[in-house]
């Protein structure tokens, strides 16, 4: 398997299981109001390497790599659209946005990484926000990632008595990126040049928001893992899956699972196509079970050629 493929691959699996991070570090305080039922279920990253806890083009070694992205929803969502610095008003509507990713690798795996979104209408300086990561995060197989992410309410023009970011919100990740025995390999791959690669790993956050509470916890853990296929070293396939160790934890926007799909492109200047859902999935015989296909995302990525 070449390089760029597996780079390209790796950069995929932490794309599905960075979902934990966001899923799992959850929103601020006002979590019950504001725009926090569209970000439950909305994947943010402006390319296929960006993770919600990863980092932009996975295996590329420049010190400078940026992705620029339209996503969209699936269907109507009510959004609280910010029109002051204390005033907001309700508006039904399918939530659209564009993504500018910028990630700046000073050296070996190192690397920093933030995503403007502004939605396509209503947008203003209150509307627009951004989400960001850093860490260390090797893309090869058999190594360790350490990335802290913030996808919470992280605004340049916060309203109110808000702060611009809650860094305590965000979540620090420990992960293992492997590759599966060549025995095992063999009979899963289609055809000479598929790839199939696996990832397992632990985040901490320590504040939360609790929906039941109402109000800010201590302290969450989330364990995931997940595999992914990429096809003709393009096409890509990939689920995760957490486990809460306390089920108090676990809030009605966190999913049991989450899945994406789509076409991969992996040099500056190409394109990407996804789908992506990280909404509160939930498995068969658990209440509300549901793969809530509507409330994923559809991405198209164009990798900034420089």
């Amino acid at each position: 398997m070449g390089n760029g493929r597996l780079a390209g691959w790796q950069g995929g699996v932490l794309l599905a299981l960075g979902a934990a991070a966001f899923s799992a570090s959850g929103e601020t305080a006002t979590k019950s109001s504001d725009m926090a039922a569209v970000d439950n279920g909305e994947p943010v990253q402006a390319g296929v390497f960006t993770t919600r806890w990863g980092r932009l083009f996975s295996g590329n070694k420049d010190k400078f790599s940026g992705a620029l992205s339209f996503s969209s929803g699936l269907k109507d969502q009510w959004l609280s659209i910010p029109n002051g610095s204390d005033s907001a008003r309700q508006k039904k509507k399918i939530n659209q946005l564009m993504n500018l990713s910028l990630q700046y690798s000073p050296y070996s795996y190192w690397f920093a990484n933030i995503t403007l979104r502004a939605p396509i209408t209503d947008t203003s300086k209150y509307t627009t926000d951004f989400r960001y990561s850093f860490g260390y995060d090797d893309w090869h197989a058999n190594t360790l990632s350490l990335v802290y992410s913030n996808y919470g309410d992280n605004h340049f023009f916060p309203s109110g008595n808000k702060r611009r970011t809650y860094f305590e919100q965000g979540a620090f990740t420990l992960a293992w990126k492997f590759s599966l025995p060549k025995s095992i390999e063999r009979h899963l791959l289609i055809q000479q040049g598929d790839s199939l690669v696996c990832q397992t790993g632990y985040s901490w956050i320590p504040r939360y928001y609790s929906l039941a509470d109402n109000d800010l916890r201590s302290n969450k853990n989330v364990f995931l893992g997940g595999c992914g296929y990429t096809f003709k070293q393009h096409f890509f396939v990939r689920a995760t899956a957490f486990w809460f160790p306390d089920s108090a934890q676990q809030q009605p926007w966190n999913g049991d699972y989450s899945y994406s799909f789509g076409y991969a492109g992996y040099t500056p200047g190409s394109f990407s196509l996804q789908y992506a859902n990280y909404s509160g999935t939930r498995y068969p015989g658990r209440s509300s079970s549901n793969a809530k296909f509507r409330e994923g995302t559809i991405s198209l990525i164009w990798f900034l050629p420089f």
